[in-house]
This record gives structure tokens, C-alpha cells and sequence, in this order.
């Protein structure tokens, strides 16, 4: 009988505990799952010449980022990247240029498409500022690409250095100035009829000033580039945007000799 007993309280014993259990089991809180993580921002690449590529190709589309200020989409060029010449800015190189700020901040990119008499693409060449790359020569890695994408030269190019070292204090840049100093301006009188120089050499984004001498009126008509009427001393400007060579008359007297403009890339 002792036995008996015994065992009915280990059995009710043991029923109430796993009562319990599944009591507490069934208020248990669910499990929240962590969250997704934040998507993290595409950085720019590493200094690599695959790597530059897919960033300006597939991540970011260089075609539809700024053209470089005052540059037309296609814009004639002496350079030896080709007689044609479009270029690309990332947006964080704008203001520097339109600022003249004297240097291209890190992690600016340029692109630039050289093309062929017949507009056929040759060449992609870029120019990516990484802060501590190559400080002898402004941080510029550069590199060169086929139309298909397939790298040609990339990384500290000695040719790319060698050459644009001659604009060192332009931050190595060719294509337009961006320093503080203001771009030159070419004067040429109109005196006794005649235009004095007849014929002026400049540079892309320098300008000339016509300013009349004679007690007549006279103007300026180069097609592209029209003044009004310029009474004695009044003058007219106009910024040369690409290479080529522009000739231009006064409209009100025909006879009179005309003028040019050779504007070199």
C-alpha cells in the first residue's frame, strides 16, 4: 500500500511539471528575426583599369554626367587623342571648374571619347583623382580603353604624365583652364576700315575683343558670332568654344577687309 502511494505522487508530481512546461512553452514571445541590413552606397572604385570601367559603364553611365563646361557634346581637337573630342565630368568636378578653383577635388573622374574624322569612337581615356595615388603628379591614375571596354595602358602612364606636365599647375588638364587666371583676351581695332590684326591665333575658351576706332559704325558677323552696332570706341567680345578657323566681316561695309580667328584645341 506504501508503494502505492509513493508512485501516485511521483506520477502527479511529474504530470504537473510538464503542465507547467507546456503552459510556459505555449505564452513563449515569438523569435523576431534580425532586419535586413541598410543596402550600402556603391563607392568609387579602386585605382584598377577594370574596375574604373565598370564603375563609369555599368554603375554609373558616364554619358549621362556633365559635359565638361563650355565644351561642345563633339568638339574639334590638334591633340593626338584624335581631330574629335567629347568629354565627361562626375559631378563633383563641376563647380571646380566653372569656380576655377585650380584643382579637381579627389575622387573626380573624366572622361573623354576621342573619335576619328568620321565620328567613329576610337578611344575612351579617363583621368580619376585618388587622394594619395601619386602625389608627384596630382594623384592622377590614368587610363585608356577601346570602344569594347578592353584596357591599354592604365595606372601612373609615364606617357600621360610627360605630356601633361606642361599644364602641371593646371592640374594637368589640357582642356580647359581652371586655375584663378582669367582667360586671355585678344584686342583688335577696327581702324581706317580694316580689322588690326586681320588674323589672330588663340586658344579653346580664350576670347576676342573688337573695339571700333573709326568715327563709323561697324560690326562684327562671323555667322556663329554677330555684334551690333559699334559706334566709336564700343567694343564687342565673343569666348571661342572650339578649335577651328572662323572668318568674319562688317556687315555694314562689305568691301571692307575681312578678318580671322584660328582657334587651336
Amino acid at each position: 500500500m506504501m508503494v502505492f502511494l509513493v508512485l501516485m505522487s511521483v506520477f502527479l508530481v511529474i504530470g504537473c511539471t510538464g503542465a507547467q512546461d507546456d503552459e510556459d512553452a505555449g505564452t513563449e514571445s515569438p523569435e523576431i528575426p534580425p532586419a535586413d541590413p541598410e543596402p550600402v552606397q556603391a563607392g568609387t572604385p579602386e585605382p584598377q583599369g577594370s574596375e574604373v570601367y565598370n564603375y563609369i559603364t555599368e554603375e554609373n553611365n558616364y554619358r549621362d554626367w556633365d559635359l565638361w563646361p563650355l565644351k561642345e557634346e563633339i568638339y574639334a581637337s590638334v591633340s593626338i587623342h584624335g581631330p574629335l573630342l567629347t568629354t565627361y565630368v562626375s559631378e563633383n568636378a563641376v563647380p571646380a571648374i566653372e569656380n576655377r578653383a585650380g584643382s579637381l577635388p579627389y575622387e573626380s573622374i573624366v572622361v573623354r571619347e576621342s573619335y576619328d574624322a568620321e565620328r567613329e569612337l576610337r578611344e575612351i581615356g579617363v583621368r580619376y583623382k585618388v587622394e594619395g595615388y601619386d602625389p608627384e603628379h596630382n594623384d592622377w591614375f590614368w587610363a585608356a580603353y577601346t570602344p569594347e571596354g578592353e584596357v591599354i595602358v592604365e595606372g601612373r602612364v609615364e606617357s600621360c604624365q610627360n605630356c601633361h606636365s606642361v599644364e602641371a599647375d593646371n592640374d594637368y588638364i589640357y582642356t580647359a583652364y581652371i586655375t584663378d587666371t582669367l582667360y586671355p583676351i585678344t584686342d583688335v581695332e577696327i581702324r581706317d576700315f580694316s580689322f588690326d590684326p586681320a588674323s589672330v591665333t588663340i586658344a579653346v575658351g580664350d576670347s576676342v575683343r573688337w573695339t571700333n576706332m573709326d568715327s563709323a559704325v561697324h560690326t562684327i558677323d562671323g555667322g556663329m558670332f554677330r555684334s551690333g552696332g559699334l559706334g566709336q570706341g564700343e567694343s564687342y567680345s565673343y569666348t571661342f568654344t572650339e578649335a577651328g578657323t572662323y572668318y568674319y566681316m562688317c556687315t555694314v561695309h562689305p568691301y571692307q577687309t575681312t578678318g580671322q580667328v584660328i582657334v587651336t584645341g
